[in-house]
């Protein structure tokens, strides 16, 4: 018996609803377009200041700008859909693009945990060893580090998102209104209806 289900259709995009029902969808939109305008401002401002000031060519800065990079494409991959289904009301998301949106998000996920972690390592080796701190972790060993944390995420988010796209889909015309209604069901501020 073949582990394989061939019964599955092409899918070319997804419906998304339960967005109709909110109040104020269009302020709600508005509000997380503000905050991801200043999510972007702020960590784009990050990295000028950093890569512009010779004195801050240290590996806990070369850390922080890892962070902020981390944070723009974290923020992309999460805000942009919200923000075209609310404010452009655009209600279907083609199939490549939400792979690539959910592989955006999720190496966002992964690429966030790695970035802290080398940052308490930095803080971790700055307490324990002082003297040699400077030796120790060097901005060579620090960019070295950040190279290695965004390959180990890329190749890991990549390889699920290579099985999710070899997952066949068996109703292609189906909503996806259960898990939209379940994630705002989860924050207590929102109202429950339906």
């Amino acid at each position: 018996m073949s582990l394989v289900n061939f019964s599955g259709q092409n899918v070319a995009e997804f419906t998304i609803t339960g967005f109709d029902h909110l109040p104020y969808h269009k302020l709600m939109g508005t509000v997380i377009l503000l905050a991801y305008c200043l999510a972007l401002l702020g960590s784009t401002t990050n990295i000028c200041v950093i890569s512009t000031d010779r004195r801050l060519h240290r590996p806990m800065y070369l850390l922080i700008c890892n962070l902020a990079l981390v944070d723009i494409m974290f923020t992309t991959g999460a805000s942009t859909t919200m923000i075209s289904i609310l404010l452009a009301g655009d209600k279907t998301v083609s199939y490549n693009s939400c792979l690539s949106r959910v592989f955006i998000h999720h190496l966002g996920d992964v690429t966030q945990c790695l970035a802290l972690s080398l940052m308490a390592l930095d803080r971790t080796v700055a307490i324990s060893e002082p003297l040699r701190y400077a030796t120790i972790l060097t901005n060579q060993r620090v960019f070295l580090l950040i190279v290695v944390s965004w390959l180990l995420g890329i190749g890991c988010i990549g390889k699920w998102a290579y099985i999710a796209d070899q997952l066949p889909y068996c109703q292609p015309n189906k909503e996806i209104r259960g898990t939209v209604l379940r994630i705002f069901r989860r924050n207590p501020v929102l109202p429950s209806k339906g």
